[in-house]
């Protein structure tokens, strides 16, 4: 590397392609061809009088010099005390910041001292801010151990700490700047103020809908095993500890659910409920655990807090917790056992304090046995058990269930319904339990003339051809006698087995073409009552009815109660 002294009027001046100059870049000659400009350089005062005095100009330049000197120190003072202000602005604002803040705020330098204390924190600790600034933190408030962060360069979360009788949750958070620990942060909560935030966060939650709506009042059934079961969960409720709700899909798992919490010592708390079988493994993760923000794209904001934080003294309802993942369930376990959870993407435990209630209507037992469930999981949700008997197990509480249900559009079973339907509706294997029942309640008051009472063939259809459906002293198979009985049966079977008939050929139809179709099978309709019949099939899922001259096509709903036909 050569260093070339060039100046003006230098003869011969060396042809390089690169120059450096000290802000005089109009003075580069054209044929270089990059430059590289440093600034001006401001040569100290002393050095320019020595330079002066050397070539003895000093009595002619002095004053000039002097001047021009000065005028550049006036100017960089300027600057200067322009800066300082901003910066003492700054300082002022942000010490009207600390001195806001909810919380006790103490900061020490690289030295150990004290140089922030707000006026929550002489309050909090019983100080005084000119007597404690500028004084070693571990020696006026030893307890606190302020500076900890310095030496372990690790902070310090969540620490409860007994003050001068105060119970105080305390945080210690090392200072850097550039690659350093140039201090520490000490934030300090009283735990009193605590309770208002959680109060506070609560009182969010219940607007979220986060609050259980029903109590074991709500719970309907004389059935014995049912009353026993009840029983019981009025005893769980009381004992603060994790219950396991079994039962068939419809029986009401949720319901008792509501009722344990609404019994218990923490029924002021939120009731959070998730069902686990509607969400995909990573998405349950973050909606149960929470997430930090900047996790992945799209995240929230600050981040989200999960499920089990926003239950906290409440109760976290986990429905079907038999499809849980095996990857989430070492972490449930973990939250269940050590009351903290971790949000994704975060490095910090969250303390909480929840009660479990989970429910399923699979064989947990078995599952673990197959290596799906975890076993050490199994055993911590398995401590307290609540069994909802199947409805086809509570024949006697079938009527006044559905009795209730009726009262609530101001009808009775008495009233609404005939003597042959209320057979069938106790004969009938309830497989959608409760929820089952509630539908066909809903569909007999949708489509049941108000002039008349509920008949046998007011049932949808898919209810009166189920392999369970039986009428009074008949077989199973006795469907030609059925469909003598029913009109609409008839009509209905008749017109999915066409349907079926032309799907198989990738075909739909209309009305006309339908109506020649039924008369030409002995079924004498009209169109008017083939719209009619079209609807309530279509309501009832088992075809598809297009809009214009597409057509209708059967579904794979309709299409599964004619192959359980074979007598169509």
């Amino acid at each position: 590397l050569w260093l070339i002294p060039v100046y003006p009027e230098l003869p011969n001046p060396p042809r390089t392609d690169i120059a450096i100059t000290p802000g005089e870049s109009h003075l580069v000659p054209p044929y270089v061809t990059k430059v590289i400009d440093i600034g001006t350089r401001k040569i100290d005062l002393s050095t320019m009088m020595e330079i002066l005095f050397k070539f003895d100009l000093l009595d002619k330049r002095a004053n000039l010099l002097a001047a021009r000197y000065m005028s550049n120190i006036i100017d960089i003072s300027r600057k200067l005390s322009n800066s300082l202000a901003a910066n003492k602005n700054l300082v002022h604002l942000l010490e009207a910041i600390i001195q806001r803040i909810n919380n006790g705020v103490i900061a020490t330098d690289q030295a150990g001292k004290i140089v922030i204390c707000n006026k929550i924190a002489e309050k909090m600790f019983g100080i005084k801010r000119e007597e404690v600034l500028g004084q070693n933190a571990d020696v006026v408030l030893p307890n606190l151990e302020i500076n900890k962060p310095m030496s372990t360069g690790k902070k310090d979360e969540n620490i409860e700490k007994l003050y001068q009788d105060k119970h105080i949750l305390i945080n210690r958070i090392p200072l850097e700047y550039d690659n350093a620990i140039n201090g520490a942060v000490l934030t300090a909560y009283e735990f009193s103020e605590v309770e208002k935030i959680e109060k506070k966060l609560r009182k969010h939650v219940y607007s979220k809908g986060h609050v259980a709506r029903y109590t074991f009042d709500d719970i309907d059934g004389d059935n014995p095993a049912l009353r026993k079961q009840i029983s019981n969960a009025k005893k769980f409720a009381s004992l603060d500890m994790t219950v396991l709700i079994e039962g068939e899909t419809g029986t009401g798992k949720e319901l008792m659910a509501h009722a344990i919490h609404n019994a218990s010592k923490r029924k002021k708390g939120p009731f959070v409920a998730i069902n686990c079988a509607a969400l995909p493994k990573d998405l349950l993760e973050s909606e149960l655990f929470g997430f930090e923000e900047g996790n992945f794209t799209g995240a929230r904001k600050g981040g989200k807090p999960g499920l089990f934080e926003q239950a906290h003294l409440g109760t976290l309802f986990l429905d079907e917790i038999g499809e849980i993942p095996p990857e989430i369930q070492v972490k449930l376990l973990r939250a269940i056992e050590a009351k903290e959870v971790m949000r994704i993407g975060g490095d910090g435990l969250i303390s909480v304090d929840v009660r479990i209630i989970a429910a399923t209507n699979r064989n947990l037992k078995s599952l673990v046995a197959q290596k799906k469930f975890r076993e050490d999981l199994y055993f911590r949700l398995n401590v307290l058990k609540v069994y909802i008997p199947p409805l086809r197990e509570r024949k006697e509480d079938i009527l006044p269930l559905m009795d209730s249900m009726l009262r609530e559009y101001g009808k009775s079973v008495d009233d609404f319904l005939t003597e042959e339907i209320r057979r069938l509706l106790i004969q009938y294997n309830w497989p959608g339990n409760i929820r089952e029942l509630r539908n066909i309640t809903e569909f007999l008051i949708a489509t049941v003339p108000d002039d008349r009472k509920a008949r046998a063939c007011d049932l949808p259809i898919d209810f009166q051809v189920h392999p369970d459906y039986q009428f009074p002293e008949e077989k199973p198979d006795s469907l030609a006698q059925k469909l003598e009985e029913s009109t609409y049966l008839q009509e209905d079977l008749a017109i999915l087995k066409i349907m079926s008939d032309l799907a198989d050929y990738g075909r739909t139809i209309g009305r006309r073409r339908l109506k020649v179709l039924l008369n030409e099978a002995g079924i004498r309709t009209t169109e008017d009552r083939i719209r009619t019949r079209l609807k309530a099939l279509e309501e009832q899922g088992l075809i598809k009815v297009s809009i214009g001259r597409s057509g209708s096509t059967i579904t794979e709903k309709g299409r599964r109660i004619v192959q359980g036909n074979s007598r169509l």
